[in-house]
């Protein structure tokens, strides 16, 4: 059996363990601009951040902002999925946004089953989002992600209009 090469890590590659820290945030408002783009506003500690949604991201996360999902008659694909892993006895445990290459932001969602037996699985930010909504889960960014993201207060907000508020 051959031996795994001994490779060096370099320390300078390494997170500190402040940088993986979690932060709380909340989905608070959907905001739309004069010129018709939405916005996911999503507060932390210490600052805001405004996400662009395109057309169908925004719709999907209002619907089920609003709550409007609750009495909808015909299944989005988020209230499949959920349905599909509450037959199968598992939940959704966390979320958490991960990390932030250039302007596309990671998530994961870990689950857990009736046996205990834990995963994840990688999703974009706006899927995060809705599932938790839909789960009622608090969601968590890992610190080294939430610092790359420009804070909202940065922006020219003054002629947003607040769409959405949470039910």
């Amino acid at each position: 059996m051959e031996s795994l090469p001994n490779k060096k890590i370099k320390v300078s590659k390494i997170n500190h363990i402040d940088e993986l820290e979690l932060i709380p945030v909340k989905l608070e408002h959907i905001l739309i601009s004069p010129d018709n783009h939405s916005y996911a506003l999503i507060t932390g500690d210490d600052k805001d951040i405004a996400i662009p949604l395109n057309s169908y991201e925004g719709s999907m996360l209002s619907f089920v902002f609003k709550g409007l999902h609750k009495n909808s008659h015909i299944n989005t694909i988020h209230q499949l999925f959920f349905k599909f892993i509450t037959d199968q006895n598992t939940k959704i445990e966390s979320i958490y946004l991960e990390s932030k290459v250039g302007d596309i932001i990671y998530a994961s969602i870990h689950f857990v089953d009736n046996k205990h037996r834990r995963f994840y699985s990688i999703c974009s930010l706006i899927d995060a989002l809705i599932l938790s909504l839909i789960n009622k889960t608090q969601l968590h960014v890992v610190k080294n992600a939430w610092d790359k993201i420009d804070s909202f207060d940065d922006w020219q907000y003054d002629e947003y209009i607040i769409d959405w508020s949470n039910e």
